[in-house]
Formats: structure tokens, sequence, C-alpha cells
């Protein structure tokens, strides 16, 4: 009887086993489908454990892409690096700027770095602006919530910038070496240099670069550009002093190309076409290109604290590409 009773325990508790393994096969199984039907596809990068979605890499890119015509002209993406295309190195380089920057921002909430109620207004207000120009531009929707994340990450980068580099003090000896280096290398770009342009902006109206042409063959030194002020997409200035990052890289290195009384050719820009007048060329101070050099050596200086420093926090990141996504883009 106790041997009945014993058998029938048995395969009631074996019953129950079963059941039980049953339910957490078909309980385990559910969570891993539910993780996967919810899997994020739509991601570009996963930096740790946040997602880079196509949208926000897609500003970075925008970014570089700027950063690119900016120095080389719109030409540039016809160009290859060592066999590869530029706008592969731009994506190429879109990747990296992303990690730095979010080992950057990693290490700032670790430190605590935060944003005050003002810079948090800015980024508000910034990342409106950034939005309205990168859909025109572009012609892409993107969320304001990825654009307020872009500018915020961008004032949290100034923050820790200033925070690593706030240390740094200068080594005269060595700047008087870099400033005597600079002055043979630069001896074009330290000039004042004054000029008139004229500017034609692309536009859907008429072709901006053979409007720029036709205007090119009728204009000489003496040729007052104001006359051109009153045509849409044209814009007339008179009597501007060259200052750094006024105009793209590539078209400030050809206005320092040119001679004084003369009038350049036709030069491509990011947004049109320029035509310039050079009025006067002034060979300027030393002292005061002295200060302004010390301004940009210092910067230099700064940069190379700053790049050390976030390259090592970005060796700690873990990476992951969508290929997919990736080569799409």
């Amino acid at each position: 009887m106790n041997e009945y009773k014993i058998g029938k325990n048995y395969d009631k508790y074996k019953k129950y086993s079963l059941i039980f393994l049953v339910i957490l096969i078909i309980l385990v199984s559910f969570i891993y489908l539910f993780k996967y039907l919810n899997k994020n596809t739509n991601y570009v990068l996963k930096i740790n454990n946040e997602y880079i979605e196509k949208e926000e890499f897609l500003l970075y890119l925008y970014e570089q892409e700027r950063i690119f015509e900016e120095v080389g002209g719109v030409d540039i993406w016809h160009t290859d690096f060592d066999g590869i295309s530029a706008k592969d190195v731009a994506k190429n380089n879109t990747i990296n700027s992303i990690i730095l920057l979010k080992a950057v921002v990693y290490e700032a909430e670790k430190l605590g770095i935060k944003l005050n109620e003002q810079e948090k207004q800015e980024y508000k207000k910034q990342a409106i602006l950034l939005k309205e120009s990168f859909e025109k531009e572009k012609n892409i929707i993107i969320p304001l919530s990825i654009c307020e994340k872009f500018e915020k990450e961008r004032i949290i980068e100034e923050k820790m910038y200033d925070y690593i580099t706030s240390t740094f003090v200068v080594n005269e000896k060595d700047f008087e070496k870099y400033f005597e280096n600079y002055i043979s290398k630069n001896n074009n770009e330290i000039n004042q240099v004054y000029l008139d342009y004229i500017f034609i902006k692309n536009n859907n109206n008429f072709d901006a670069k053979q409007k720029a042409n036709s205007i090119a063959k009728y204009i000489n030194f003496e040729t007052d550009f104001k006359e051109f002020e009153e045509q849409p997409f044209i814009q007339v200035y008179e009597n501007i002093k060259l200052e750094k990052n006024l105009f793209e890289k590539n078209i400030e290195d050809k206005i320092y190309k040119l001679s004084e009384k003369s009038v350049s050719n036709v030069i491509e820009g990011r947004d049109g076409f320029y035509i310039f007048k050079i009025n006067k060329i002034l060979k300027p101070n030393t002292q005061d290109v002295k200060a302004i050099v010390k301004e940009e050596y210092i910067n230099i200086k700064k940069s190379e604290i700053y790049s050390i420093q976030t390259k090592n926090w970005a060796n700690n990141i873990k990476v992951e590409k969508n290929s997919e996504i990736l080569s799409n883009i």
C-alpha cells in the first residue's frame, strides 16, 4: 500500500515538474521573442548601451560635409583619398567624431558636469535653428528631440574642453619658435586685405554659375559692384576687411593669392559663387600679428591636450556598427 502511495506521489511530482518546465520554456521563449520583435533595427551605431539612430547620425554627417566643403570646396566629393571616396571618408570621420563625443559625454556624467538653466535654454533655441537649416538643405524631416540632444551634447563637450584645458600655461620659448616658423610660412596670410565682392547664391530661378560667369566677363577693377546688388539672389559687399573664417577655407586661400587692384575669376563656394575685387593690401604691425598667432597657438596646444585625453576615454568605448544601414547612407 505504501509503495503504491509513493509511486503515485512520484508520478504526481513528475507530472507537475514537467508542467513547470514547459511553462518555463514557454515564458523564456516569449521573453526572447518579445526582445527580438522590439529590437532596435534603425540604429547606425551602438555605443556602449546607447543607440545612434539614422537621424542623429545624419546630423553629425551633415557637420562633416560642411567641414569637407569648407576645406576643399564642393568639388571635393569627386576626390579619392588613397582609393577611398570622399563620401566614405566623411562617413568614417563621422563615426570617429561620434565615438569621441560620446566618450566625453559619458565622462562628464561621471564627473557630475551638468548644464545650468541658461545653457539649457541655449541648446533648445539652437536645436530649433538646426532643425530648420537641416530640413531646408537636406529635405529630410528630423525630430526636434534629436536636434536638442545634438546641441545639448555639443555644450557638454565645450564645458569638458574648458575643464580639461584650464590648467594649460604657455611655454614662451616654444611659442617664439612657433611664431618664427609661422611668419616664414604664412607671409601672404598675415597681410590685411580689403576687398569688395559679389555673391551669386544658388537658387531655382536661374543657373547661378552661368550668371556668375556672365558678370565676370563684364567687370574689371573700375566697375562699381553696387550696380548688381538689386538683382535677385545677388549680394554685394564693399570695403570688407578679410577676417579668418569669414569665408570657406578654400576660398580664403584663393583670395590671399590675388594681387592688389585685381579682380578674381569666379570662385565656387558651398552655397553659391563669388567674384572678388582686391582694393588694398597692407602689411600689418608685427605685434598685432603676434597677439593673434599666440591665441591660435594656445588653441592648438589646448586641442592637443584635449585630443589625447578624449582618445584615452574612447579606448573604453564599445562600438557596434550596423553595416546594412551605414552602407545605404
